[in-house]
């Protein structure tokens, strides 16, 4: 089942059963439990991309402002890492509408960005106006490539040891994650190759710890140290050597704020 189909069922049941919001809490305060007690030396770094100098002027096009889209900061940093790293072959799980592979596609030469098929969606459950959705944004980008299939069986042969970077939204679940995990390191080019995950926070300040654990079970421990949680953002991000980084800490009083402009667009398909 997608992310959004069981975003909007779970908020109906809470609508209806507002107590099982205690259960939600209880369930997160265990899954942190049991990540500290995994990893007991492990402090959860933090990095502020927006103290780089590609985040003086950023364009985000398309944005949809609909559900199940990633945050605007999101597709900042794709884009930031895109031009700083100066990326060539761009690799994503999970397409959706096709918002992040369109926002990175200018900066990068080619863009992969796998999904479900139509057919595999259906056999879900998925409406066919959810899945009609799909690759709205992305599908006339001349170098944005379709891929179709299941992360978890798709041939990645042909993108081994070829991509710089690569973005991981598909499910996730602790062994969804860890598996997508495990699989896409082999498509890295190189030790330079970054690897950026959606959803690792629950919001821009608190970390999800089930798509953590995911994370750093799916890594070989000598990468751990390169990991870090993107401030101002849903993401976790594996970079190079030599960033400065501090602490997770809670709460904090904000040392900036962004201003938004924004312009609509009608879109033709």
């Amino acid at each position: 089942m997608s992310k959004v189909i069981k975003l909007l069922k779970g908020l109906w049941l809470i609508i209806k059963k507002p107590y099982l919001i205690n259960l939600i809490l209880k369930e997160e305060q265990q899954l942190e439990a049991a990540f500290k007690k995994r990893f007991p030396r492990l402090v959860l770094q933090e990095i502020d991309v927006f103290s780089w100098p590609e985040a003086q002027h950023i364009e985000i096009k398309p944005y949809s402002f609909l559900s199940g889209s990633s945050l605007a900061t999101d597709f900042a940093l794709l884009q930031m890492v895109c031009r700083k790293y100066q990326v060539q072959t761009y690799f994503e799980i999970g397409t959706w509408r096709g918002e992040s592979a369109a926002n990175v596609a200018p900066y990068v030469q080619q863009v992969y960005t796998l999904n479900l098929s139509d057919d595999q969606l259906r056999q879900m459950g998925a409406e066919n106006s959810y899945i009609n959705a799909h690759r709205t944004f992305s599908k006339t980008i001349s170098n944005v490539q379709h891929l179709v299939g299941d992360s978890a069986s798709f041939d990645l042969a042909p993108y081994a040891a070829a991509c710089d970077c690569i973005f991981i939204d598909g499910d996730h679940s602790y062994e969804a994650v860890k598996r997508d995990t495990q699989r896409m390191l082999g498509l890295r080019k190189n030790e330079q190759s970054i690897l950026i995950w959606h959803d690792a926070k629950s919001d821009t300040e608190y970390p999800r710890y089930e798509v953590l654990q995911g994370i750093f079970e799916g890594l070989p421990q000598e990468l751990h140290q390169r990991v870090y949680l993107v401030k101002h953002s849903l993401c976790a991000i594996l970079l190079p050597e030599g960033h400065k980084s501090q602490p997770l800490c809670l709460h904090e009083k904000p040392n900036k704020f962004f201003s938004l402009t924004l312009k609509q667009e009608v879109f033709r398909d």
